[in-house]
């Protein structure tokens, strides 16, 4: 009888108190990932190889409206890229240090499609419909291996073009 209860393993309310208990590790992790820099800390390297957001354009406040809107469309990510086209191929992140996984948001002055893509052109993400404005990465973030770069470029009107890109932390 005994032999038997040992093959059993753990009672049920064992097995559930365990899975809980790593449930709320994973939480607190997550919690922590997002968690803001407290003032006065010096600020960490990026590992994504863009220069700073301000840095890209002689008037950081073109962007304002699509970085307002970063916390609603890639909450606990940080920016990481703005850059301006004319319809062309923009290199928007190059992962340097480590895999790395992305959103980037665009405005446009006339409707465009949209694409995001790798070193090699394959499209990992694209608006559904043209638009002036959109998001990539929509129903998720897009990743790249350690050494990739991620480009963006739109179909259609070959018109001024906002980006700004947000990676996991």
């Amino acid at each position: 009888m005994e032999s038997l209860k040992q093959k059993q393993g753990p009672p049920r309310r064992t097995r559930l108190v365990r899975e809980a208990a790593a449930f709320v590790a994973l939480a607190c992790a997550c919690g922590m990932a997002v968690r803001a820099t407290p003032a006065g800390a010096p600020a960490v390297r990026s590992e994504v190889d863009a220069p700073p957001p301000a840095a890209d354009s002689g008037t950081p406040a073109r962007f304002d409206s699509i970085v307002a809107r970063g916390p609603s469309i890639a909450p606990g990510m940080r920016e990481v890229a703005r850059r301006e086209s004319f319809g062309e191929r923009v290199e928007i992140v190059r992962a340097e240090q480590r895999d790395t996984c992305v959103r980037v948001a665009f405005e446009a002055v006339a409707p465009v499609t949209a694409r995001l893509v790798d070193g090699t052109g394959t499209v990992l993400a694209t608006t559904s419909v043209a638009g002036v404005e959109g998001l990539l990465g929509e129903k998720g973030p897009v990743c790249v291996r350690k050494g990739e770069a991620l480009s963006v470029l739109v179909e259609g009107a070959s018109v001024p073009v906002r980006w700004v890109a947000w990676a996991a932390p």
